[in-house]
């Protein structure tokens, strides 16, 4: 049996959607310079549906996740939607919308888990597992925060 997830996340920029979204598909393309600590795009793809994305996010705590991200819809600018196969099976969003004179970022994460230590460790380390995914995510919203204040 599977281990099942569910994160919601939200980062504010200090940045127009617009250039959020335009870093944001950097990003996918493998092209981030490497603002985001512990993800980082293996096989870089398309940001449009039936693209697929080859992602590692390293964790914190020295674990590594491997899995692909295949796009299943976008609004350009606005959403991204993906399913993930690989160490995680299951689906993701992101949104982009303004908030105030920035913007704010949502992203959805429901998967389960495939590697067999995870499952089994799962009951006992699910807070770690949850502590790791936060510091990922806020490394990300930090490293977002100072690649569009750099303005490329």
């Amino acid at each position: 049996m599977a281990a099942r997830y569910s994160f919601r996340t939200t980062w504010r920029v200090d940045a127009a959607p617009q250039r959020v979204w335009r870093e944001l598909e950097r990003a996918v393309a493998g092209e981030s310079d490497g603002w985001w600590p512990g993800f980082r795009v293996e096989s870089p793809g398309a940001p449009a549906p039936g693209g697929v994305i080859g992602v590692v996010v390293r964790a914190p705590f020295g674990y590594r996740l491997r899995f692909s991200l295949r796009i299943t819809d976008v609004v350009p600018g606005r959403r991204l939607e993906a399913a993930s196969g690989g160490d995680l099976d299951g689906r993701g969003s992101v949104e982009v919308g303004p908030r105030g004179g920035g913007s704010e970022i949502r992203f959805a994460w429901d998967v389960a888990v495939r590697r067999r230590w995870m499952r089994v460790t799962g009951p006992v380390l699910r807070p770690v597992f949850a502590l790791a995914h936060g510091m990922v995510m806020r490394a990300g919203e930090r490293g977002l925060r100072r690649a569009v204040a750099v303005g490329r």
